[in-house]
């Protein structure tokens, strides 16, 4: 069991959440705020729009409260970057400078909504599928880049993302507590009728696999489920304030 997890226990006992097929827990936050969070974009922090993704700024919607959660995280002293697929430049359906030109949309819309709310590193893939490059998700590239880059481990980071294929990267990179959101393809993941409680649960295991997604989640648990970005971030820094002092770590 990761040190994050682990720490949890140390707090309160844990209780189950019923579910004929999920079996999961309320777990208390970590003991400290982690001092970097790693984002994956469509589905946590604008709306996932489909296939083949975000091509223009006008598709851009924020997930509610998204702008909030990242200006409170930075509030707090945490690093926040983003990790992000974007095939669609590999695909040449837009090129690299049309994708910066989206992404200075997106910035423009967390500052309208929280001033804080800023990354302090963006990381991007633009390959497709078959190129088979170490950096795209489900490969740990970009974790361990941000890893590195920010001269932290995996215990003091948490990776909040809503497919599986973000779990897998964040897994394989040491990441060792992993965030779940409903948002996106998250519920979907979760079978499509079980939704997110208020207060975010540990899935420790999942007894169904009624497609590929979902037998891969099985290999990636324990992983922690929340609402969307904000509720997750609320359970993060649930003992804190925002006043800017950071947890010690």
């Amino acid at each position: 069991m990761s040190t994050a997890f682990a720490s949890n226990a140390l707090r309160s006992a844990t209780t189950i959440i019923p579910h004929r097929h999920i079996h999961s827990e309320i777990i208390p936050p970590p003991l400290t705020v982690p001092r970097l969070i790693l984002l994956d974009r469509d589905g946590v922090i604008n709306e996932d729009v489909g296939a083949p993704g975000v091509v223009d700024p006008n598709q851009l919607r924020l997930t509610s409260g998204a702008g909030r959660a990242i200006g409170r995280l930075r509030r707090r002293g945490c690093q926040v970057a983003l990790i992000t697929n974007q095939s669609c430049v590999g695909k040449k359906l837009i090129t690299e400078a049309y994708l910066m030109e989206i992404h200075n949309h997106l910035k423009q819309l967390l500052i309208e909504e929280d001033i804080d709310a800023m990354f302090d590193r963006m990381y991007i893939c633009p390959s497709r599928k078959e190129d088979n490059d170490p950096r795209m998700k489900p490969g740990s590239g970009m974790v361990l880049e941000a890893l590195a880059d920010f001269e932290i481990n995996g215990e003091e980071c948490v990776f909040i993302g809503d497919t599986a294929t973000d779990m897998m990267a964040a897994k394989a990179g040491g990441v060792g507590l992993r965030m779940l959101t409903e948002t996106g393809y998250g519920r979907g993941l979760m079978g499509g009728n079980y939704g997110a409680p208020i207060s975010p649960v540990r899935i420790n295991r999942i007894d169904y696999a009624s497609n590929n997604d979902q037998a891969v989640l099985n290999g990636v648990v324990p992983f922690v489920y929340a609402t969307n970005l904000a509720g997750a971030v609320e359970w993060l820094l649930r003992d804190g304030n925002d006043n800017g002092i950071p947890d010690p770590i």
